[in-house]
């Protein structure tokens, strides 16, 4: 699940206009809600609503807030201008709840949670759940870098050392296996 979302987040990432030059679109709001799997085993990120384009005319206002602040990287959490690395914090974020199964970033009330994200206040995912690989604990330790420089530099980056991961785990995901796991999790909130 999380390569697929590595691969459509870095296409959008990487998108060009018609002359050749970066759009340098951002989602700015990935999280669960917005990511979905078809019953054909297709992984769909959706709701770009909030998503920046470098060459937009309209721009948001510099340190308004927007998304989920569970999955906002710091430098977002802190207003601060971000780049397409915000959104593969989140994909940490992501695959750190799905190793887990805790939310990475919980708080009683939005003011202590933006805390915690500024500070990436998040305890190691091998601390929660011992049998995860150390390996793939430093896949997401990297997605989940407090500085950006320190993340992965593109979605694909990331992708690929999951890929690796897998490869060298003898894990596979086809498409059949993403529809069944949809279909799996359909099932349960029946």
């Amino acid at each position: 699940i999380v390569k697929k979302i590595c691969d459509g987040l870095d296409y959008a990432h990487r998108r060009r206009d018609a002359k050749g030059r970066p759009l340098g679109i951002i989602h700015r709001d990935v999280s669960p809600q917005n990511i979905l799997i078809s019953y054909d085993g297709d992984l769909k990120i959706i709701d770009f609503g909030i998503a920046k384009a470098a060459n937009r005319i309209v721009r948001t206002q510099t340190g308004i807030l927007k998304g989920k602040f569970a999955y906002m990287a710091p430098e977002q959490a802190r207003g601060e201008p971000t780049d397409h690395r915000a959104d593969i914090f989140a994909i940490g974020v992501i695959l750190y709840e799905l190793l887990t199964g805790e939310r990475a970033f919980k708080a009683d009330t939005d003011f202590v949670l933006l805390e915690k994200v500024r500070r990436v206040d998040v305890v190691p995912a091998r601390q929660l759940r011992p049998d995860i690989p150390k390996d793939l604990e430093r896949i997401v330790a990297k997605a989940l870098a407090k500085e950006a420089a320190d993340r992965y530099a593109w979605a694909s980056s990331l992708g690929s050392d999951l890929d690796r991961f897998m490869i060298d785990q003898a894990f596979s995901s086809s498409k059949e296996e993403l529809a069944a796991f949809g279909f799996q999790v359909a099932d349960a909130l029946d």
